[in-house]
C-alpha cells in the first residue's frame, strides 16, 4: 500500500521529488526564462506581463543577466533552481548557459530541475544531462492526455539518462494515457491545483470552473487530483496555496536572515519591519546624537532615514516636534519589495 503523507496547505503525495524536497524549504530559485511559448494552453495562470515576452525572472524580480541571476540565489541560499517560462526549450542555449553557471557558483550539489511542454528528442535531453541538469518534467498538451505512446517513449529517454523524471499537469480532468506512461516507466506525477488569473479567468469560467473565495484555486480541482491518488503511482499534489503558505513565505524568510540589517525585525512570514523618518536630515541626524542613537540603529537610505521600529516609537515625539513624519513599515525583503503594511506614528 502507497505511504501517503498530507500537510496543512492540502498538499499530499506518496512520493515527492527531490525540486520539490528543496521547494519546501523554500530553498528553491524560481528561474523564468523567456514568456515565449509555442502553445495556448487554456489554463496557463502566466500573466499579460511575462506572457509571450521574452523577459527573464528571478523568483519575483525581473532581471538582466546572469550575475543578476546569481546574486537572487545567494540571497536566499538557494539550493537548487526551477527552469520554467512560456516554454524554456524554446531558448535552449540560453537554458544551458544558466544551468553551467549555477553549477559553477554552486556546485554540482545544486539542484536543478526544468519544466517543458516539448516532448524533445534524445539529443537535446542528452545535452541537458551532459550541461549537469538533475530532473527534467514534461507537460504534454491537454489534448494528448489520454494518449501514452509519444511521453512513454520521452520517459524512458530521460530516464536512461539518469535524469529524475516527471510530467506535471493542473487537476483539470483526467488523463488516462499520462497515468499509464508514468506508471510503466517508474517516472512520477506532480499534479497542480488548477489556479485562477487575469489571464485564464474567462477559458476557466467557459469550461465550467469558478475561483474559491478566499485563494485563487478552482473549486472541484482538489477533488479532481484526489482522483490521481492511484496505488503504484508516484504522485504529489500542489495547492495553490501552499505557494503562499509554503514556499514564498519559507523562501522570504531565507532572504529576509540573509539581508536584514541590524535594525531590521524579522517577521514570522519572512517580512522585514523598520522605521521610517522623513524630514530635514541634518536636524534629525543631531536630534539622534543626542538622545544617543547608534550608527548601527539606523541607515541613511534615499533622503530618509530607517531605524530601529522600536527605537523610532520611543524617540518620535521629539522628531515630530521638528516637523518629521515618522512611520513604521513592513515589506518584502528585497529593494523596493513591497510594502504590506504602512503605520504612521
Amino acid at each position: 500500500m502507497a505511504n501517503w503523507n498530507w500537510d496543512s496547505s492540502g498538499s499530499f503525495w506518496s512520493y515527492l521529488p527531490k525540486g520539490c524536497q528543496i521547494c519546501r524549504q523554500g530553498a528553491g530559485l524560481v528561474l523564468f526564462v523567456t514568456g515565449k511559448c509555442n502553445r495556448s494552453c487554456i489554463y496557463c495562470p502566466i500573466s499579460e506581463a511575462r506572457s509571450r515576452n521574452n523577459l527573464v525572472f528571478a523568483d519575483e524580480q525581473q532581471v538582466e543577466n546572469l550575475d543578476d541571476i546569481l546574486k537572487e540565489a545567494n540571497a536566499i541560499g538557494a539550493l537548487g533552481t526551477g527552469i520554467t517560462g512560456g516554454e524554456p526549450l524554446l531558448v535552449l542555449n540560453k537554458v544551458i548557459d544558466y544551468i553551467n553557471a549555477l553549477k559553477k557558483e554552486f556546485g554540482i550539489e545544486h539542484h536543478v530541475h526544468l519544466y517543458t511542454g516539448i516532448l524533445p528528442d534524445s539529443n537535446v535531453i542528452r545535452r541537458l544531462k551532459e550541461v549537469g541538469l538533475d530532473e527534467i518534467r514534461f507537460h504534454p498538451a491537454w489534448e494528448d492526455w489520454a494518449n501514452s505512446i509519444i511521453l512513454k517513449k520521452t520517459l524512458i529517454d530521460a530516464t536512461s539518462m539518469g535524469l529524475e523524471t516527471g510530467v506535471e499537469i493542473p487537476a483539470i480532468g483526467p488523463a488516462p494515457g499520462v497515468v499509464e506512461a508514468v506508471q510503466s516507466t517508474g517516472a512520477f506525477l506532480n499534479i497542480n491545483e488548477l489556479e485562477f488569473s487575469e489571464t485564464n479567468a474567462r477559458r476557466l469560467q467557459d469550461i465550467g470552473f469558478v475561483p474559491h473565495e478566499v485563494h485563487s484555486g478552482a473549486i472541484g480541482s482538489e477533488e479532481i487530483a484526489k482522483s490521481f491518488m492511484i496505488e503504484g503511482l508516484n504522485v504529489h499534489y500542489c495547492p495553490s496555496r501552499f505557494k503562499d503558505a509554503v514556499q514564498l513565505r519559507e523562501r522570504l524568510k531565507r532572504r529576509a536572515e540573509r539581508i536584514a540589517r541590524s535594525f531590521d525585525v524579522i517577521t514570522e512570514d519572512g517580512t522585514l519591519v523598520y522605521g521610517i523618518i522623513d524630514g530635514d536630515l541634518e536636524r534629525v541626524l543631531e536630534v539622534l546624537d543626542r538622545l544617543k542613537v547608534t550608527d548601527k540603529m539606523y541607515a541613511i537610505e534615499e533622503n530618509q532615514i530607517e531605524i530601529d521600529p522600536y527605537v523610532l516609537e520611543d524617540i518620535s515625539k521629539e522628531l515630530k516636534g521638528i516637523g518629521c513624519i515618522v512611520s513604521v513599515i513592513e515589506r518584502y525583503p528585497m529593494k523596493k519589495g513591497l510594502i504590506v503594511e504602512s503605520i504612521p506614528l
